[in-house]
């Protein structure tokens, strides 16, 4: 690529971004004919078609998906050098920030986050989005997301992560349950009980499942007879039935009351759960993803203390 090519990468960032040549010509500022003219010279640079028009828009081709990170950043990076950047302020912020994120966070994380955000950033907002079922890298790429929430996993190795607290798992039962009369829990009686999980509605496997915890094979051997869409739901099945489930230590100790449910210890399942935060890496340098993003590791710093 010549120095002179260089130009057109704000082009190709703002087609791929917009996924219409006249979203991107108005967001650049410039002529639909000249977008397309940018086009044509960059499809010979990279010897690729590198954009498909279709009924539905204009989808990139694998070529377009692989480049797109670094020139997205190159563009970012460049304009997070001027003032108007440099100089963000918290306070006078309007912007959306969109996070995905499992439910459970709904009900220990988020709540944290939503004070820190309406003290520190009152002209803001947030919107909340689940996240099972959906395709995160691409949303996160395309900005449609700021921000995943999950457990962390090496099946987002293509994004920025950072481990922002630390969670075990409770098994729960309810309180007069039939044959779990004690403080704990055996391997085979572990086996041995229906369980009720949280599951993605998409795959047949609980969540936990394909997340490298060292349990793993206990729990691929769960015999699941309720499969929860969320982790709160799963709560009143346990307290109604004799099904048991794992849940996330934190989220659990205030319900266990309401819900009259009993945990049990499982010294067969002592896996320490990291969760994390990801993020596309051409949002890294952004002023203000760069505040949020620590705005969400202080949420839950806050709420583990």
């Amino acid at each position: 690529m010549k120095h002179s090519d260089y130009s057109l990468i704000p082009t190709f960032v703002a087609i791929f971004e917009e996924k219409n040549f006249t979203k991107a010509a108005k967001r650049l500022g410039i002529t639909q004919s000249a977008v397309s003219q940018s086009v044509n010279r960059l499809r010979v640079i990279f010897e690729d078609t590198l954009f498909i028009r279709g009924s539905h828009g204009i989808t990139p081709t694998p070529l377009a998906i692989d480049v797109y990170p670094t020139l997205a950043s190159s563009v970012e990076s460049i304009a997070y050098m001027l003032p108007v950047h440099k100089n963000f302020i918290p306070a006078e912020c309007e912007r959306r920030f969109g996070i995905s994120a499992l439910s459970v966070f709904g009900f220990t994380l988020l709540p944290e986050l939503s004070t820190l955000m309406s003290s520190e950033a009152p002209l803001a907002s947030v919107k909340i989005e689940p996240l099972l079922g959906r395709d995160m890298t691409n949303e996160l790429r395309a900005q449609q997301c700021d921000l995943v929430i999950e457990v962390m996993t090496n099946q987002r190795s293509n994004l920025r992560s950072k481990v922002i607290m630390q969670d075990s798992l409770q098994l729960l039962c309810r309180t007069d349950h039939p044959r779990l009369t004690g403080d704990s829990i055996t391997i085979d009686e572990f086996l041995n009980e229906k369980h009720v999980t949280h599951s993605q509605f998409d795959k047949n496997d609980a969540y936990l499942i394909g997340r490298g915890l060292q349990g793993e094979g206990i729990l691929g051997q769960r015999n699941v007879a309720w499969q929860a869409s969320s982790i709160m739901e799963m709560l009143p099945v346990i307290m109604r039935t004799d099904y048991i489930g794992l849940l996330p230590k934190t989220a659990v100790a205030q319900y266990t009351q309401i819900h009259n449910l009993k945990p049990l210890e499982t010294p067969f399942l002592t896996d320490p759960i990291e969760v994390a935060m990801f993020w596309h890496s051409s949002r890294t340098n952004d002023p203000s993803h760069r505040w949020f993003r620590g705005l969400c590791a202080k949420a839950a710093s806050l709420y583990t203390r």
